[in-house]
């Protein structure tokens, strides 16, 4: 029994020493280093990437095209309504225009809220490609100078003759940073020079990680 008691407390002696032993071997070998931290403004970039507005404009023509299919149900819908002022209300002409009226009016609806849900996803498809393109660069620059992190942020000035504006300005989440820290002009940059646009229309860009990469900020 004595023997078995004797053995217990070396053991516990031991662990007591073993256990800080590993654990400051182990924080050595995951020695933690340094954040480098950068940032970019994203709504910068997507202003300033030629491809943003070129998607923007393709968007535009589709709308004014369908737009103009829904303004071709309005004038003929205009049209009967004048036919009908000319008719005798209940005859068979009047209740076959009248039949006609009600059918384009629920036309030109339906076309205007397919016309709506076709905007929202075309738009949210250019923002999706446009944010993936930027994403991909700011990767790049990240994993090229070494940051760890790179950060979201508004480079705006305050604008005091704005209220809403300056509201949003109080509210940023960096209140100071280094110049050199701020890449959204390399990212853009980059993008630009990188994005090739087909003729007529502007064709996805697909970035090549294996060529140059975004100059550094001085």
């Amino acid at each position: 029994m004595k023997k078995a008691v004797a053995s217990l407390v070396t053991l516990a002696c031991l662990s007591t020493l073993t256990v800080p032993a590993l654990g400051q071997a182990a924080a050595a070998k995951t020695k933690l280093q340094p954040a480098i931290i950068g940032l970019v403004d994203m709504a910068k970039v997507f202003k300033e990437y030629k491809k943003f507005t070129d998607l923007r404009e393709v968007l535009q023509a589709e709308m004014q095209v369908k737009q103009a299919e829904g303004q071709a149900i309005a004038k003929q819908a205009n049209k009967l309504k004048e036919e009908l002022k000319l008719l005798k209300p209940g005859s068979p002409e009047y209740t076959k225009r009248e039949a006609d009226l009600v059918r384009l009016s629920s036309e030109f609806e339906a076309k205007g809220k397919l016309v709506q849900v076709h905007y929202r996803r075309r738009e949210a498809e250019v923002f999706e490609t446009v944010y993936v393109d930027a994403i991909k660069v700011v990767e790049l620059y990240a994993k090229h100078f070494g940051y760890t992190m790179i950060i979201r942020f508004n480079s705006e000035p305050l604008n005091g003759t704005n209220p809403q504006a300056l509201a949003s300005g109080l509210n940023k989440l960096v209140v100071y940073s280094r110049p050199q820290d701020d890449i959204t002009d390399a990212v853009s940059d980059y993008l630009n020079r990188q994005y090739k646009p087909a003729s007529p229309a502007p064709r996805t860009n697909t970035l090549q990680t294996g060529g140059t990469t975004p100059a550094r900020n001085n």
